[in-house]
């Protein structure tokens, strides 16, 4: 969930992908210290309304380790 995340941590891609039930999906690139991970972070913004569910929360993934710490 949106709560969960470091803002911080994301800056905003150019990159878009669209998922024909989930909608159109938007990029960052994760950020810590000297390390970017480009493109390894998305969400749905407007999601289409069979994944509503995901509006809002953030998926990671290309080495990403999320936990608290």
């Amino acid at each position: 969930p949106p709560e969960a995340v470091t803002w911080d941590h994301l800056q905003p891609s150019s990159a878009t992908s669209v998922c024909h039930w989930k909608g159109r999906a938007h990029y960052f690139d994760v950020v810590v210290d000297d390390r970017r991970l480009a493109q390894a972070a998305w969400t749905y913004p407007d999601p289409s309304p069979a994944a509503n569910h995901l509006r809002g929360h953030i998926a990671f993934w290309r080495g990403v380790e999320v936990g608290s710490g």
